[in-house]
């Protein structure tokens, strides 16, 4: 802080994107995405690659979300973050080109699974570093709009690259073609990134210091009532939409037809995600971000109790869905929001880095085990279950923030507010 402090009083202001533009920078993930999981999935299997295979694939490309803080030191210790934007965001680049170029053939699968763990690595990294420029750069009591950009570009990239990415395999001249196009417009979001100014780090600090100052600012996150809040609020089984991902193998139970499901819960979520995303972020910027944050896992709760109790038939199967996708959009950006309350000026690649991966960890969990659920129990069994953990996180998550009550004597993270 002393140091940020310093490069103010020289002089040195820093200059950070308005919160709209963060769904710029952060589209390529969810074009990324969008494109793996839906254009490249569709054409493996149509060209009989098995769907063991396909999901042995994808889960590469998902590992790097898992430990992404592994990679937080390095950007907190070394390079800026606007530099590591640019190097990681080529390297995917790159790596797109190369998935267009690689035959999806149960021939070519090893070389395809290395394609997508790189790819998966470089879109995390990048993602990383940004939201470093994010903390670095904008004030705490916009940060909340920040997050529900971030989650727009991420929601909303993954709708267009994997609509637009599979049109343009089967009817825009191939996957080489739909490659092509979204690395160009992966390209251009970048752009906004040249007019970022962050905090340049002193050169006469040693590489031992700065790796101290980064296990401090973990340390301090893991012994503070906003640093745990945090975590829980990423490790509790609230807000994650884990039933959901499943609805498509049990759309018969709503007697839903196959070209409702893949429309609904491809196109129809992606936009309806948008705006749940957008209000969830600027509510955090209104009322108190852990309040959001309950508040939207229990809408998230009680869709799903409504969506098991409700009619079963086509039409409250698509409400329920478009619901459900706009209130997850509203928890997932009250979530960030929670967790970049506590990015401060040091180590913010590694803390934020950090949260991002425990946030992953639970929706593993949940799939497995609303599965399991649902073949004893049901449909309704499997969404009533899902609804039943999110009660019971936001009363763990009330419980603790309650009975554990702030003390001036906690460190918190230092505020770019103070700042910019």
């Amino acid at each position: 802080m002393d140091e940020l402090l310093e490069q103010v009083a020289d002089g040195f202001v820093p200059r950070g994107l308005a919160p709209p533009w963060y769904a710029v920078v952060f589209l390529p993930a969810g074009l990324a995405s969008g494109f793996v999981t839906v254009s490249i999935g569709y054409l493996l299997a149509h060209h009989g690659v098995s769907v063991a295979a396909i999901g042995a694939a994808f889960a590469l490309f998902n590992l790097p979300t898992v430990w992404k803080f592994a990679v937080g030191p390095a950007l907190d210790t070394s390079l800026s973050p606007p530099i590591w934007y640019f190097i990681h965001l080529l390297l995917g680049i790159v790596a797109l080109v190369v998935l267009g170029l690689t035959p999806l053939t149960t021939d070519h699968l090893r070389l395809l699974s290395g394609v997508l763990l790189a790819m998966g690595v470089a879109i995390s990294a990048a993602g990383s570093s940004a939201t470093a420029v994010m903390a670095l750069t904008t004030a705490n009591e916009k940060r909340g709009a920040a997050a529900g950009w971030i989650q727009t570009g991420q929601l909303g990239g993954s709708g267009v690259g994997g609509g637009l990415g599979l049109w343009l395999a089967e009817h825009g001249g191939g996957q080489l073609t739909a490659a092509l196009v979204l690395a160009f417009i992966c390209a251009l979001c970048a752009l906004p990134m040249l007019a970022v100014r962050v905090p340049p780090r002193l050169a006469n600090i040693a590489l031992r210091t700065r790796l101290v100052e980064v296990l401090g600012a973990v340390w301090n996150l893991t012994r503070t009532r906003g640093g745990v809040l945090a975590i829980l609020a990423n490790v509790l089984p609230a807000s994650l939409g884990a039933a959901g991902q499943l609805l498509s193998t049990v759309a018969s139970d709503w007697h839903a037809s196959a070209d409702l499901v893949a429309l609904m819960l491809g196109v129809v979520t992606g936009v309806a995600n948008i705006p749940g995303c957008v209000i969830g972020g600027y509510l955090c910027d209104i009322f108190p971000r852990r309040t959001v944050y309950m508040t939207g896992a229990l809408g998230c709760a009680l869709a799903e109790a409504a969506m098991a109790w409700g009619p079963h038939t086509p039409g409250w199967f698509s409400f329920f869905v478009v619901l459900s996708a706009v209130l997850l959009g509203l928890s997932w950006a009250a979530v960030a929001a929670v967790a970049f309350e506590q990015l401060g000026t040091t180590a913010t690649a590694t803390v934020a880095a950090m949260l991002s991966s425990l946030s992953n960890l639970p929706v593993v969990v949940m799939v497995a085990v609303v599965g399991s659920v649902q073949v004893k129990h049901g449909s309704s069994g499997m969404l009533l279950i899902e609804a039943a953990f999110g009660v019971g996180s936001v009363l763990v998550f009330g419980l603790v923030a309650g009975l554990w009550k702030a003390s001036p004597a906690d460190p918190e993270p230092e505020p770019v507010s103070a700042l910019a």
